[in-house]
This record gives structure tokens, sequence and C-alpha cells, in this order.
């Protein structure tokens, strides 16, 4: 069972507050679509695979905010040991929705092996609070208890894109970083 990216997203803007959202990858091209929070930062520029590397730095930094990471599954596995990372280090408001498509959907749509398990790789990586969630209808109905429980969690969530994605428009990188620090209060 899989479910749209696009609706998925519309879910997750709907109850998402003051909750920082770090995006990398399509990610980057859809959240805009249905969110311009000032606490969203798009990771596209500063290397694939790493947003959730990033979000973790954020969310030790940062203890008093949730920090939400959407990522890519074919991102995760440029950057497996970030999950190492995140079971040691992980806070306990960090949260790293994977986007499952088992693509490298940004480079042209490349399948990968369908059959990784990223739950098992996940908790094999020391990450305690993982889980897998197949349908909108649960994702609505689990967001606040993610949102408000500590983790840190990585949540696998098998998605699909049936919607043109908007072209690729990233500029001005310094900019958003500095956007963002400002809406932290530190710039």
């Amino acid at each position: 069972m899989t479910m749209e990216r696009l609706d998925l997203f519309r879910v997750l803007a709907a109850v998402r507050r003051d909750q920082i959202v770090i995006t990398t990858m399509t990610a980057t091209l859809q959240w805009p679509l249905v969110s311009e929070h000032e606490l969203d930062f798009d990771f596209l520029a500063f290397g694939m695979g790493h947003a959730s590397d990033f979000g973790l730095g954020l969310a030790l930094a940062r203890p008093e905010r949730k920090v939400i990471v959407l990522k890519g599954d074919g991102g995760l596995l440029m950057s497996l040991g970030s999950l190492v990372t995140m079971g040691r280090y992980g806070p306990p408001n960090f949260l790293v929705f994977l986007l499952e498509n088992a693509s490298y959907e940004m480079t042209g749509g490349q399948q990968f092996a369908p059959d990784v398990d990223f739950v098992t790789v996940a908790r094999g990586a020391g990450i305690e609070k993982v889980e897998r969630i197949e349908d909108l209808v649960t994702v609505e109905a689990e967001l606040p208890r993610l949102l408000a429980e500590p983790g840190p969690h990585f949540v696998v969530l098998p998605v699909t894109n049936s919607e043109p994605l908007p072209p690729v428009a990233h500029t001005d990188h310094a900019g958003r970083v500095k956007d963002l620090r400002r809406a932290l209060g530190v710039g």
C-alpha cells in the first residue's frame, strides 16, 4: 500500500506549528506547494542524502523545538551512516519521515532493489522508535503522537507521486540559511 506524497504533505502541513521542517530532493519541490512557513528549510543544495544529518544537528542545538526531516529512500542509501549517528545521538525532538518509493527519483527515477527493509536497517543502526505507516488515514491518526512523543522517531512512509514535479529553482542558498537563523532568533 502507498500514499500520494503531496497528500501526505498536506496532512503534515495542516498540523505542523512551530516545528522546523527540513526537506531534501523531490520533497523540496513539493513541500513549498503546501507550506510557506519561516521554519521550512530546503536542504537540496548542500548535499544529497544528508538532510537528516543537518536536521540532527539542529535538533541537538535547539532541544526546545521538534525537527522534522522529509527525505527519500534513495538519499538515505547515499548516507546510511547517518542512521548509526541518529541511533547514538538522536535527541527526543527529532523525527525523520523516510519517503519510500524505491527509486532515485530526483536523478531520473532509477529503481533500486525493491526488497530493502528500511525498518530493519534503522533498528539495526540503534534507533529504538522505528515504524512503518502504510496509509494516509493512519498517518493522520498518528501525527499528533509523533509530534508530541519524545523520540527520536524514524518513520517509513511508502509513497507514490502522480503529480508533475515543479522545476528545480534553488537559488540564494546563503540567504535561506540566514532566513532560518533569523526565524530561530540566532542571526
